[in-house]
C-alpha cells in the first residue's frame, strides 16, 4: 500500500472528518480511552445509589479527575452523581451520543484523568469490593418435606 499524500489526507479528513484513534475503545468508555480511566461503573451499578460511596471515595481522592456519564441513564438516577460531583467541584460531561451503550452491562459512569495513568482495576466491584453493593443472594424457602423433616 502506498502512502497517501498530505493533499489526499486533507481531503479525507474534509470529506469524512477526522479518523479517530482506537474508537471502539474510546466509544466503551464514553470518549476517553482505557489509559486515563481511573473507576468505571456500568449501567446497573450507576442505577444501584448504593454505589455512591464509592463515587465519592473515588473523586476525594483524585479532585483534579474528570467524569464522563453516560446520558441514556435516567436523570433520577444521574442526579445523586451530578450533585456529589458539583459539591466536590469536579467536572463532569454528560454523553448522548447514539454510539454509547444501553444495556446494564454497558458503561454508565467513568472517573477519568485528562493523561494516561494506566490504573488497574478500574472496575467498581473489583476496585472497591467491601464498598460495592452486594449482590442479593435468593433465599431458598425448604419444601413441603423439609418442614415435614423439621417437625
Amino acid at each position: 500500500m502506498t502512502e497517501k499524500s498530505s493533499m489526499e489526507q486533507h481531503l479525507d479528513a474534509a470529506m469524512y472528518g477526522t479518523p479517530k484513534i482506537k474508537p471502539d475503545e474510546q466509544r466503551h468508555y464514553l470518549g476517553t480511552f482505557r489509559e486515563r480511566v481511573s473507576l468505571a461503573m456500568t449501567i446497573a451499578e450507576v442505577v444501584d445509589h448504593q454505589n455512591l460511596a464509592a463515587f465519592i471515595t473515588e473523586i476525594t481522592d483524585h479532585p483534579d479527575y474528570q467524569v464522563i456519564l453516560n446520558g441514556h441513564i435516567a436523570q433520577s438516577d444521574l442526579g445523586p452523581y451530578l450533585k456529589v460531583a458539583s459539591q466536590h467541584n469536579v467536572k463532569f460531561t454528560i454523553r448522548q451520543d447514539t454510539i454509547y451503550g444501553l444495556a446494564d452491562s454497558d458503561l454508565g459512569l467513568v472517573v477519568a484523568a485528562e493523561t494516561a495513568i494506566n490504573q488497574s482495576p478500574i472496575a467498581l466491584a473489583k476496585k472497591y469490593p467491601d464498598e460495592a453493593a452486594p449482590t442479593a443472594q435468593p433465599t431458598k424457602k425448604p419444601g413441603w418435606l423439609g418442614h415435614l423433616l423439621n417437625h
